[in-house]
């Protein structure tokens, strides 16, 4: 009856490791520094379609302001290259020489906004890149850490097995069998004493009846309590 009582024990002790095994500390660290790797992620993708914009608006003014100065320079060439005979064509070209210059000056200073802009973003993706190089050797650091855990509390797992498993030879198999059966809803209580004239396992005092049958069997018996289902040994 002792074996079965150690199968019982070391099959309890599985379940606590199996459960710390779940909840290792280390677990908790790593999940924590996965989400903060996954948040700066985030933030990176999002300030670097940010960046994009930003950039290809930069691009999009400058190709702007490049193509009104050759404007401007083909209008200069025109009007001082001694091929205008017409005061009105003269007139005509200065004209549209002062709207391009406006054009260029409004197009040269949405080219600086735009820049000042994209500074600070530039800056900011790359703090959030080393940031994320940082965090990413954290996590790195978290999952070896969870690993060495698990590996302590897996070894611990099979010694416990290992003895559980001679335990369970010097029990028989009919009694084994019984015994796993119903040990998945009642876990540690699965097998009890018979204490006096109860069954330890029972919230409630066991019916004289039922009392008198578990003490009348020999010594070494197993009954199962008519109350909690439970198996007592005698």
């Amino acid at each position: 009856m002792d074996a079965l009582f150690t199968v019982q024990d070391e099959d309890t002790i599985v379940r606590q490791l199996n459960h710390h095994h779940a909840n290792l500390p280390e677990r908790m660290a790593l999940a924590e520094a996965e989400q903060a790797s996954a948040t700066t992620a985030t933030q990176i993708e999002e300030h670097k379609v940010e960046h994009l914009d930003l950039f290809r608006r930069q691009r999009r003014y400058e190709g702007e302001v490049a193509a009104v100065e050759d404007r401007l320079t083909e209008l200069d060439t025109l009007l001082y290259g001694g091929t205008i005979t017409s005061p009105k064509e003269a007139v005509a070209i200065q004209t549209e020489i002062g709207h391009l210059r406006q054009r260029l000056d409004s197009l040269e200073g949405t080219v600086l906004e735009v820049m000042e802009e994209l500074e600070p973003v530039e800056r900011l993706v790359s703090e959030l890149d080393a940031r994320g190089v940082l965090e990413a050797a954290v996590v790195e650091e978290r999952r070896q850490e969870l690993q060495a855990g698990e590996e302590v509390v897996d070894s611990e797992i099979n010694e416990a097995r290992a003895r559980r498993s001679a335990a369970a030879g010097e029990v028989a198999p009919d009694v084994l069998a019984r015994y796993e059966r119903i040990a998945g809803g009642l876990g540690a209580s699965t097998v009890v004493h018979f204490v006096g004239s109860d069954c330890t396992g029972c919230p409630y005092s066991m019916p004289a009846v039922e009392a008198d049958r578990v003490r009348a069997l020999p010594e070494g018996t197993l009954a199962e309590c008519t109350e909690c289902g439970r198996l007592v040994a005698r």
